[in-house]
């Protein structure tokens, strides 16, 4: 709910994602977007780490930015099912969207974890078969890819898979269901946070190049997949997209602090409830695609 005496805020990753406004609304978004992801790949696993996973008997993972697990889970099940004992471990920045442990599986472990501090607990070091990582871009300034290639390398064992999954951030699609319906919120605010992630550093082009960046950072049998969103998604991704967009207020302020702001709180949330009734219309938002890279540290 939006508060329009709430404090100005500057966007800063390492403060908004552990702010009280990451509740439960949160995780529910997650959940939606694991589930969105999942229909767009149409695996947990990607191919390549499936041919190395066959035939083990053990196994351990790690899910970087592992926000309320939903992603584990479901690799629980995948592995279970093939007779694979598997140690499965979440880190994130901020523990509140964990479920109770009473609920998780039993070999899944989630822990409070900044994944970019160094140094990293000892004990994780060379300690995994499996790295996966998704929707980190929020965490990636001035398009430095290292910090989190650095962390997903020293975690992994000689040999160890790196899975990474993104959605196209680089890119925003406004389509109206019909030439006549408007898009022009929805519009201003897709062309907004562009030009707002250019301003930090991050227009998030690095995406379009995702596997080479990989390789060049060391790692080998690199494979890169890119997959198109299904129509029948795009609903859900809009509404993924708004519950998103719905928090962006605080990064203006009210009109009352500052009434020469070219966006003021007020007009933010007017122009997003006009962005919410072109959506009512059928205009759907979303990234077009998502990409997936793997690749395998050095033996």
């Amino acid at each position: 709910m939006t508060n329009t005496s709430e404090e100005t805020q500057v966007y800063d990753s390492t403060t908004f994602w552990i702010a009280p406004a990451r509740n439960f609304r949160t995780s529910a978004r997650l959940h939606l977007q694991h589930l969105l992801f999942q229909n767009t790949l149409d695996h947990i696993l990607e191919p390549n780490i499936q041919t190395f996973v066959a035939g083990r008997k053990e196994l351990k993972v790690a899910d970087l930015g592992c926000g309320n697990g939903a992603w584990l889970n479901d690799l629980y099940d995948e592995l279970s099912s093939k007779g694979i004992s598997a140690q499965l471990d979440g880190y994130d920045i901020n523990p509140i969207n964990f479920p109770a442990s009473a609920f998780l599986p039993p070999s899944v472990t989630l822990k409070k974890l900044d994944i970019l501090a160094k140094p990293l607990p000892a004990d994780m070091v060379g300690a995994y078969d499996i790295v996966h990582a998704r929707a980190l871009t929020s965490i990636i300034v001035g398009s430095d890819l290292s910090p989190v290639l650095s962390a997903a390398l020293a975690l992994l064992k000689p040999g160890g898979w790196l899975q990474w999954e993104e959605s196209r951030a680089d890119t925003w699609v406004v389509q109206p269901p019909a030439p006549d319906v408007s898009t022009t919120a929805c519009d201003t605010i897709a062309h907004m946070l562009k030009a707002a992630g250019q301003a930090r550093g991050s227009g998030f082009e690095f995406l379009g190049e995702l596997g080479r960046h990989v390789e060049e950072f060391g790692f080998s049998d690199v494979h890169s997949l890119s997959v198109n969103l299904r129509p029948r998604d795009l609903k859900a991704w809009t509404e993924d997209y708004l519950m998103v967009w719905e928090e962006l207020y605080v990064f203006f302020p009210p009109k009352a602090e500052k009434p020469e702001a070219p966006m003021t709180r007020e007009a933010w949330v007017d122009l997003f409830a006009k962005a919410v009734g072109e959506t009512e219309k059928g205009v759907a938002i979303h990234q077009g695609a998502i990409v997936s890279v793997v690749g395998r540290k050095a033996i």
